[in-house]
């Protein structure tokens, strides 16, 4: 995922002037919030994930409940699954010339159902519910550099009319606006100007983490020969936490002049606690040719999500006579996100016993995402997606070997998911190759695992500033690893 824009926490632009009135570090939605909780990026289930998460066109495990439910109907025992998994999260960072790694990792319950068929005369009847673990924000990013052209202060310091607004507006805005308050801003001819405005050290860590769980009831019935279609319907709950500690320091002591101007350090800290909630519809039909082939197609409706956000913005100066002041501003609200309708095909192909094919196309038109709050902004920014989002078709293929011999089955695949900003260059594709094992332990339970490792290459923008967009930014080159392991018993 591009990161280019991440709410006003890590973008500062300037705003309309009454939105300004209120608070300085006043909370906006941008597209990459939306796009954020729109992408369900880890696989449920190990099999799956072993073949690429190529799973549509095979869905014959519990997971089929979160890819394709019309594979529900081949089942013809019970099972019971758990699985558990693990992602790590590398980032090297590039800024002003100078690379810094970073790291984070967590440890989940992936997946936790049952799939119970029905005795039918004809045909099959199977239900199924559980939880999955669809999501993981598990990020990290880190980075240190000398910055001669901006400064955050700059970015927090918006360029407005003092002079036209009402006593008490002028009174609100200065009470909210950060760097006023510690004395890195002040008033002149009516308009609030930045102390600091470049050659600073800046210094960042971005902790991302959370995730979100689908909870999902489902079936699926033979409706002709050969022929199943199934339904889930999903429960989507979660959480998302941001975690942003800057820092911007006088490491070349510029500012060495009286007070207010003998200027030593600054630190801003963000925080966001979001809670998640929603819910989807999943279609899918299959039809099976037993021991030949599998050609599976779904829908998965628009999710509709509320998201409930808790945050602040903190700061804090020093100066070279040693005076210090800090301020902390909390704050809260409440957005609702509509997801693009999400169109998938697949189909395997076995060959003899011991080869299986198979492949996966997922078509999204992410110009459709929306914010559905009633609100200027968020239209605006609706406007903006149109504008700089795109439809992508993720395609996903893998491979499974059967060596009776062992008891073994060994699997291949891999992922490649296109960006979903225009005009991005291959290089921020995220690509996936991914690596499984089965064992059956005994007659009854088996026990899979799998690989997956991910590369590709992003940006963010830690400000913004007219007439200089990148006035901080990184360079990123991520790297995940994903371990999965899932245990099964069929009775």
């Amino acid at each position: 995922m591009k990161t280019m824009f991440h709410s006003i926490h890590e973008l500062f632009t300037p705003f309309a002037l009454g939105t300004l009135v209120f608070s300085s570090t006043a909370l906006a939605q941008f597209a990459e919030d939306a796009l954020r909780f729109s992408q369900f990026n880890l696989p449920v289930g190990s099999r799956a994930l072993g073949m690429g998460n190529a799973s549509v066109g095979i869905a014959h495990d519990y997971s089929a409940l979160f890819t394709n439910p019309a594979g529900l109907a081949s089942f013809r025992n019970f099972e019971f699954s758990v699985g558990l998994s693990n992602s790590a999260y590398g980032n090297d960072v590039l800024f002003y010339g100078v690379t810094t790694p970073s790291t984070n990792r967590a440890t989940n319950l992936n997946n936790l159902g049952l799939v119970y068929p029905v005795p039918v005369k004809r045909g099959s009847l199977t239900f199924a519910f559980g939880f999955g673990r669809v999501a993981n924000y598990t990020s990290s990013a880190s980075y240190d550099g000398f910055n001669p052209f901006s400064s955050i202060v700059e970015a927090l310091t918006p360029n407005v009319n003092l002079n036209g607004m009402s006593r008490a507006d002028r009174e609100s805005f200065l009470e909210n606006n950060i760097p006023y308050q510690i004395f890195l801003a002040d008033t002149v001819n009516g308009r609030l100007y930045s102390n600091v405005t470049d050659s600073v050290r800046q210094t960042g860590t971005v902790r991302e983490g959370g995730g979100l769980n689908n909870w999902s009831f489902g079936g699926a019935i033979d409706i002709a020969k050969d022929l199943s279609l199934g339904i889930g319907i999903n429960l989507l709950s979660g959480s998302y936490t941001y975690d942003r500690l800057y820092t911007e320091s006088d490491a070349k002591n510029i500012y060495h002049y009286d007070p207010p101007f003998d200027f030593d350090r600054f630190r801003f800290e963000s925080i966001i606690n979001s809670d998640i909630s929603g819910y989807n519809v999943l279609i899918g039909l299959m039809y099976r040719k037993q021991g030949r082939y599998k050609v599976g197609v779904t829908v998965r409706t628009p999710t509709y999500f509320e998201i409930s956000e808790n945050f602040s913005d903190a700061g804090q100066s020093w100066f070279d006579n040693g005076d210090s002041y800090d301020v902390k501003q909390p704050g809260e609200t409440k957005y609702n996100i509509r997801t693009p309708l999400v169109l998938s095909g697949g189909a395997s192909l076995q060959i003899g016993d011991w080869l299986t094919l198979a492949g996966d196309a997922e078509y999204t038109d992410w110009t459709q995402l929306e914010f559905t709050d009633e609100n200027s902004d968020l239209a605006s920014e609706n406007r903006v997606i149109r504008t700089i989002l795109q439809a992508t078709t993720n395609l996903r293929g893998g491979a499974e070997v059967t060596i009776w011999d062992w008891d073994l089955k060994l699997r291949g695949g891999a992922v490649w998911n296109p960006s979903p900003y225009k005009g991005d260059s291959k290089d921020f594709d995220q690509l996936y190759y991914t690596f499984g094992v089965g064992v059956s332990i005994d007659e009854n339970v088996t026990l899979n695992s799998a690989y997956a490792i991910g590369k590709w290459k992003t940006f963010r923008d830690n400000y913004s500033l007219d007439g200089l967009p990148q006035a901080s930014r990184t360079n990123e080159s991520v790297s995940t690893n994903t371990l999965n392991v899932t245990l099964s018993y069929r009775f």
